[in-house]
C-alpha cells in the first residue's frame, strides 16, 4: 500500500468518479483505474463498485477512506514538521472554533501566532462537535476548540482547558419577556438552537430545565449557524442560549439579557485533539498563543 495509492484512492472517493479523479490528478482514466485495482489487490478486498450512478464505496472502501485520510495528512503534517524543525514556519493548520472562540480568543491568538509563522497558512472551521470529532480522526484539522461536556470525549480523544464560561438567555430588547425572573415564565417562548439533541448547546438547555422540572420548550427552532441564530433572536421573539462571553460581544446589537434568578450552567471549553497525533511545530504554536489569550482573558 503505497501513499500514491491512497492519494488516487482518495479522488475518487471525493470525486465519485474514476473520469473526475483522474482530471483532478491529470492522470488518465485507466491509470487511476489500474491504480485502484492494484490497492484492491494488494489488500485482498473489493473497497467500492461502479454503476451508471457513478462510485459507491463498499464497507471496506468506507472504513479505508478514514484511514487513508488520516495517513495522507499525517505525512503532510510530517514533511512540513522537517520544514518547520529547520526554520521554516510555514505549513498548514486547520482549526475547528466555536463562535465563543472565533469572538474572544481568536483574534488575539492570531496576533501572536503571525509573529512567529506569518508565512504559515491558517484554516478556520465552524462544524458541530460530532462532524469536528470526525475531522479530527481523519486528520482533516489540527485539533478543535469548543465546549466539552464530561460524556463528550471518546477514548481516543485527550482535551487541554482553557476557560470556563457560564450561559445566559439572550432576547432582544424590547421582548415581552425581557423581565421574566423564572426559566417557568420562559417555557411556552419560542426558542433557538445552534446544535441537535445530544450537542453541547442542547444539552445545556436540557440541563437548565431539567433542574426546574420543566420539558424542553415545544417552539424550538434548530438552526445551522450562529449566525442564523442571531438574526433569529435579534429580528423576532425567539429567545437564545449564549456563553457569557459572547453575549457581551453582541450586546451592542440590540439584545439583552434576560435576568433569570436560577444560575445556569458552565462548561469548560477546552482544546481537543488525537491521542495518538504529534501536532506539527506550527500548530503546536497556535495552541500555545490560544492559551496565552486564554490567560489574558481570565
Amino acid at each position: 500500500m503505497k501513499l500514491q495509492q491512497l492519494e488516487v484512492f482518495i479522488a475518487v472517493t471525493e470525486e465519485k468518479s474514476l473520469r473526475a479523479a483522474a482530471r483532478r490528478l491529470d492522470l488518465t482514466q485507466p491509470a487511476v483505474t489500474r491504480t485502484v485495482q492494484e490497492l484492491e489487490s494488494d489488500l485482498g478486498v473489493v473497497l467500492m463498485t461502479r454503476s451508471v450512478q457513478g462510485i459507491e464505496l463498499t464497507s471496506f472502501g468506507a472504513a479505508l477512506r478514514i484511514r487513508a485520510q488520516q495517513l495522507l495528512e499525517d505525512a503532510r503534517r510530517a514533511r512540513e514538521e522537517m520544514d518547520q524543525l529547520k526554520g521554516d514556519m510555514r505549513g498548514k493548520v486547520t482549526v475547528s472554533a466555536t463562535s465563543t472562540i472565533a469572538l474572544t480568543l481568536l483574534p488575539q491568538a492570531i496576533d501572536r501566532f503571525q509573529e512567529a509563522a506569518p508565512e504559515a497558512e491558517l484554516t478556520f472551521l465552524e462544524v458541530k462537535f460530532p462532524q469536528a470529532t470526525q475531522h479530527l480522526r481523519d486528520g482533516s484539522i489540527d485539533f478543535l476548540v469548543s465546549h466539552v461536556l464530561p460524556d463528550m470525549l471518546d477514548d481516543d480523544l485527550t482535551s487541554i482547558p482553557l476557560f470556563t464560561v457560564d450561559f445566559v438567555v439572550m432576547a432582544r430588547e424590547q421582548h415581552p419577556l425581557r423581565n421574566a425572573r423564572r426559566l417557568a415564565e420562559l417555557a411556552e417562548a419560542q426558542w433557538s438552537t445552534t446544535v441537535t439533541s445530544g450537542g453541547t448547546q442542547h444539552s445545556v438547555m436540557e440541563a437548565l430545565f431539567q433542574q426546574e422540572g420543566l420539558p424542553l420548550p415545544r417552539r424550538l427552532i434548530q438552526c445551522s449557524s450562529f449566525a442564523i441564530a442571531l438574526g433569529l433572536v435579534s429580528g423576532t421573539d425567539t429567545l437564545v442560549l449564549f456563553s457569557r462571553l459572547l453575549a457581551q460581544r453582541i450586546a451592542d446589537l440590540g439584545l439583552r439579557q434576560i435576568p433569570l434568578e436560577q444560575p445556569l450552567p458552565a462548561l469548560e471549553m477546552s482544546i481537543v485533539m488525537r491521542k495518538d497525533i504529534l501536532l506539527t511545530p506550527a500548530a503546536q504554536h497556535f495552541v500555545t498563543c490560544l492559551r496565552a489569550s486564554a490567560e489574558v482573558l481570565g
